[in-house]
């Protein structure tokens, strides 16, 4: 009797357990059902135009679980809205999803309609700017290029020559635009010569001409990726090819001993390229955002390296990437060189333009030859040898011919050896006092901390707090590891 009892409360748990188990599926099932009914009803109601009820629904589907039915209903109209040519009601509603689905190139595509639609209405100077604004999307440049070309026209044809003949200097070598500027310089002046015409308009002497093309041979004789550091090591291109590292190698940064046939070098915080004769590139070191994935690249002359990043420029001046800045390059061709931090990245064309994915820098005009970005700031030298913080020459500081930077240090290396240094964040001073110190400078790699200096006679030094591994590694390395500089 006993052994039945048991085996009839067993049978009855068992029948208690399946009911329970029946009611919670039941009870799943129900719910999602509703949930999917409240999306499906959402998405019904914004096909008809109906938002008020359209976002009614996707607040009660998320209310139950659901996820983005707001953002999906917002997207809709945002579309609707697009096609219904509010390009302004479009745009904010797109910037308002943030990353959902596409919308951060839906803002974009808006932002060049509305530069179409200003330009189609003959607004040239709301048109060109706003093109500016949006480089390198799509075609924005030569759009940008386009309306500033009208613009000079317009001057020029107003009788404001001297003006037309700036706007035209700015958009050299677009189109025609270096014929025009010289032939508004000779009717200006009377200087039959077109050159000596334009630099005399410029207010250019003899003397300053002269200047520019010294600083032009200074950068032209330099040698550069010889020397890189990231975060708190080093890596060195000696004179015989070989490379060595030294400093933390916590993510196996300064495992470089498999580099071979190298030709430069550059570091990230704590990963490290080597480009090699052939044209392809070798790395090392953290790879948390794929900042090493550059197994594929070929015909690459150019390397170098932002704080998670990794670049190449292409023979044909193509861009390469890989690593952690989520921006768009599609627009970044006819490249020399790349500055990159943590938070953005400055390309320099070889036509003498920037390109920007900082979003706030911009640099118009050209006579550009390098780049450098830190936390803070975006910095550009120019031909003339000064440096600009976007559009604002950076005051005392000319004869440059090579700027360099870490997250908080901006530093530029003088046609004489010298260097010029600015700290953009507290208790940069130390390293700032003693790169001021520094001569016969060829180039130079800088951290927060400390800063890794090639010497025109092939000598190695160091300024700064750097890491032990890393002072006793430079105090090592023979005074003439690396060629001279002539």
């Amino acid at each position: 009797m006993k052994r039945k009892q048991k085996l009839h409360l067993l049978i009855g748990l068992t029948l208690v357990g399946l009911l329970a188990a029946a009611a919670a599926i039941t009870f799943w099932v129900t719910e999602s059902s509703r949930t999917s009914r409240y999306e499906t009803q959402a998405l019904k109601a914004a096909e008809a135009g109906d938002w008020d009820a359209a976002y009614d629904y996707a607040g009660k589907a998320e209310a139950e679980g659901a996820n983005n039915a707001t953002n999906a209903v917002s997207y809709r109209k945002a579309e609707s809205l697009l096609e219904s040519g509010d390009l302004s009601g479009a745009k904010t509603l797109f910037a308002s999803l943030g990353a959902y689905r596409d919308a951060p190139d839906r803002v974009r595509e808006c932002g060049y309609r509305e530069a179409d639609a200003l330009y189609r209405a003959d607004e040239l100077e709301a048109a060109r700017d706003a093109f500016w604004a949006l480089i390198p999307y799509a075609d924005s440049q030569e759009r940008y290029a386009e309306a500033s070309y009208r613009i000079a026209e317009r001057l020029y044809a107003s009788g404001r020559k001297q003006e037309a003949f700036e706007t035209f200097s700015e958009l050299i070598p677009y189109g025609d635009s270096e014929a025009r500027a010289k032939a508004i310089a000779v009717e200006l002046t009377g200087e039959t010569d077109p050159d000596r015409a334009a630099a005399a308009l410029k207010g250019e002497t003899e003397e300053q001409e002269a200047a520019k093309a010294a600083l032009r041979e200074a950068r032209d004789k330099r040698r550069t990726g010889l020397i890189a550091a990231g975060k708190a090591h080093i890596v060195v291109l000696f004179r015989d090819g070989h490379v060595e590292a030294a400093g933390d190698n916590g993510a196996g940064q300064c495992n470089v001993s498999g580099f071979s046939n190298v030709t430069a070098v550059a570091a990230g915080y704590a990963h490290t390229l080597g480009l090699k004769a052939d044209g392809t590139v070798t790395a090392t070191g953290g790879n948390a955002y794929g900042q090493c994935d550059v197994s594929g690249w070929t015909d690459v002359v150019w390397i170098g390296c932002g704080a998670w990043d990794s670049f190449g420029v292409r023979r044909d001046g193509t861009l390469l990437h890989a690593g952690f800045l989520d921006a768009d390059f599609s627009g970044w061709t006819d490249l020399v060189s790349v500055a990159a931090s943590e938070t953005g990245a400055v390309g320099v064309r070889r036509d003498g333009t920037l390109l920007s994915v900082r979003g706030k820098d911009r640099f118009s005009g050209n006579g550009f030859v390098g780049a450098a970005v830190t936390n803070g700031a975006a910095f550009a030298l120019k031909a003339d040898g000064t440096v600009r913080c976007e559009n604002e020459t950076v005051k005392a500081w000319t004869g440059l011919i090579a700027v360099g930077n870490s997250p908080s240090v901006l530093v530029g290396i003088k046609a004489d050896g010298t260097l010029s240094a600015y700290g953009l964040l507290p208790g940069s001073e130390t390293l700032l006092n003693a790169l001021a110190g520094e001569t016969d400078v060829a180039e130079v790699a800088v951290t927060g901390t400390f800063a890794l200096i090639r010497h025109g006679d092939g000598t190695l030094s160091l300024c700064g707090d750097a890491p032990d591994a890393v002072r006793e590694f430079v105090k090592n390395v023979p005074s003439n590891a690396f060629p001279t500089d002539e």
